[in-house]
């Protein structure tokens, strides 16, 4: 899983320096952190390039949505690395593609805590989950220069735990 982060993130940055190379002026790329609301509070952080003359976007991303607060135990989570393609229309960036998510669900119950920290104390089996999904998101970024704000829209269609989610997201990097 970190292994696949490692490739994507230097990918991402061979792209860049190529994309650079050969035309540095027209070329956008940024990363972008952002936090959230999916089914649970969600924390996003995204890279991207647009090539040269192009309307193409080549994004990654990494999510994590879950219960910082958990009630009972385990508490849920997911989290998702992607790599998506897409167009610029505009200021709205319209994408889909692939990606790896694990994550933590509960399954049957099993005992309550009589003295909680914090919650029920209700505790539950662990169910682990590896999966691969269809991420797809839709951002609205207004930037200047090199900065910028937006929204996403975004969601991942999987066998074990699809979700849909919006963000607020900061943007550095070359956005014009």
């Amino acid at each position: 899983m970190k292994t696949y982060l490692l490739g994507l993130i230097y990918s991402l940055t061979f792209i860049v320096s190529y994309a650079q190379a050969q035309s540095p002026s027209s070329t956008r790329f940024w990363v972008s952190p952002g936090i959230g609301k999916a089914t649970y509070p969600s924390m996003m952080i995204a890279m991207a390039i647009e090539p040269a003359n192009t309307k193409t976007i080549l994004s990654g991303r990494f999510s994590v949505n879950g219960e910082w607060i958990m009630h009972d135990t385990p508490g849920i989570r997911t989290a998702e690395w992607g790599l998506l393609y897409g167009r610029r229309l505009n200021n709205i960036l319209v994408s889909a593609g692939v990606s790896y998510l694990s994550g933590a669900a509960r399954g049957n119950y099993l005992y309550t805590d009589p003295n909680p920290y914090l919650g029920t104390g209700k505790v539950y089996e662990k169910i682990n989950y590896k999966t691969i999904g269809i991420p797809m998101e839709v951002r609205y970024i207004a930037a200047l220069k090199h900065v910028g704000i937006g929204l996403t829209a975004f969601g991942n269609v999987n066998t074990k735990r699809s979700f849909i989610g919006l963000n607020v997201s900061l943007y550095a990097g070359k956005m014009k």
